[in-house]
């Protein structure tokens, strides 16, 4: 019996081992139900259609692969200045008018210049400042053509009254023998709580259009009448220029209006 039954459990063990070994996969081999070759082994690189562009520093956005910004987002350029040094959005300074036969009338306009107040002749015509140092500028007319009055205020003084003084006067040539000195006056008046430091000159006047300009003035028989005023907070620029015919016409007008400067106080 027992030798009868012995050939039977050999038959039914090895069936039982075979059974294993179809179940167990092979070595590398997916499981049933995979793709074929969709296994990967642990720390494979993904494959080439997952990849995705390196991230920027510091955000989920793309980063440029040829340097500096993200793709998409470079820095946009400053805004330019269409009048280079000029308030951006102010009109660029008017060209002098013609020749006007003017006789001043001794009507004034009362005008504020931040404390001060001051009283110009009615027949100067006030304009939009027209650079970004300007504070307030005039139209002045004349039989010479149009001059002008800019009055400019610099936090700290720009460099003092005698710095000042010398880089307008420097701004003229004299005629052939003569100097500076010869055909410039300089003088100082106290006006109530102010003190005036005044500058009268007349010649060729050579100067930039514009400060740090190349293009530069070249007019011949013109001449400038200036002020500082000290005696409240940084000092006030008064600076008339034009055609000395003009100038000569509006220099009582200009010594009186001086005398109307002041302060609030």
């Amino acid at each position: 019996m027992r030798k009868a039954l012995l050939p039977l459990c050999i038959a039914l063990s090895l069936a039982a081992c075979d059974g294993e070994k179809k179940a167990a996969p092979a070595a590398g081999t997916a499981p049933a139900g995979d793709k074929a070759g969709a296994a990967k082994a642990p720390g494979d690189a993904k494959a080439p259609g997952d990849a995705k562009p390196p991230m920027a520093h510091g955000g989920g956005t793309p980063a440029n692969p040829h340097g500096g910004a993200p793709a998409g987002h470079g820095a946009a350029p400053p805004p330019t200045n269409p009048h280079g040094g000029m308030k951006a959005g102010a009109p660029p300074a008017a060209k002098a008018g013609p020749p006007r036969d003017v006789t001043p009338s001794g009507d004034v306009v009362a005008e504020t210049l931040a404390e001060f107040s001051v009283s110009v002749p009615k027949e100067w015509e006030k304009g939009q400042p027209s650079g970004m140092m300007r504070m307030a500028q005039w139209v002045v007319p004349g039989p010479g053509g149009d001059g002008e009055l800019v009055v400019y205020r610099f936090k700290g003084g720009a460099g003092g009254v005698e710095a000042n003084m010398t880089r307008w006067k420097g701004q003229f040539t004299p005629p052939e023998g003569k100097t500076l000195e010869d055909i410039s006056t300089l003088d100082k008046k106290t006006v109530g709580a102010l003190t005036m430091h005044t500058l009268d000159v007349t010649g060729r006047y050579v100067a930039a259009m514009m400060p740090g300009a190349d293009e530069k003035h070249d007019k011949p028989d013109h001449r400038m009448l200036a002020v500082i005023v000290e005696g409240s907070g940084d000092p006030l620029f008064f600076k008339a220029t034009g055609p000395a015919k003009t100038l000569d016409v509006w220099a009582p007008a200009w010594a009186t209006m001086l005398e109307t400067v002041k302060t609030g106080d």
